[in-house]
């Protein structure tokens, strides 16, 4: 975990500072996880955790580790998957509707086809063959 902090001089002029004092937690990934913000705001002291599991219960979680990974693995592909989907299913509607009015604008154009024809004097462009090339 990182810290950010913006906080004010302990001297005048706090005025200056009273909209941006606080801090922000990031994890390593670089994502933000906590923000506070406050108005008056000297001095983030940080101060790790004590330790959280007992002796008997390190050696446990050491003795499991392949299978704790496995499962952390299995967990963090699951959530890249559903960040992929997220960020997909929006192109994906995208192109579905742009299909979709391809396929209008093709119809409408076979529909206007013959009335086409009829004002070019029967020649129809759309045949590749009536082309001329020098």
């Amino acid at each position: 975990t990182v810290a950010t902090v913006v906080s004010q001089p302990m001297g005048g002029g706090h005025f200056k500072f009273a909209m941006d004092n606080g801090y922000i937690l990031w994890s390593f990934q670089g994502r933000q996880l906590h923000q506070e913000s406050f108005e008056n705001f000297y001095q983030l002291a940080w101060r790790p955790r004590e330790k959280l599991l007992t002796r008997s219960e390190t050696a446990n979680v050491l003795k499991n580790l392949k299978k704790y990974e496995k499962q952390f693995d299995a967990a963090d592909k699951e959530r890249k998957r559903a960040e992929y989907l997220e960020k997909t299913t929006e192109k994906r509607a995208l192109r579905s509707r742009f299909r979709e009015r391809m396929a209008e604008l093709r119809e409408f154009k076979l529909r206007q086809k013959a009335a086409r024809d009829e004002l070019n004097g029967g020649y129809d462009s759309d045949d590749e063959n009536n082309y001329i090339t020098k």
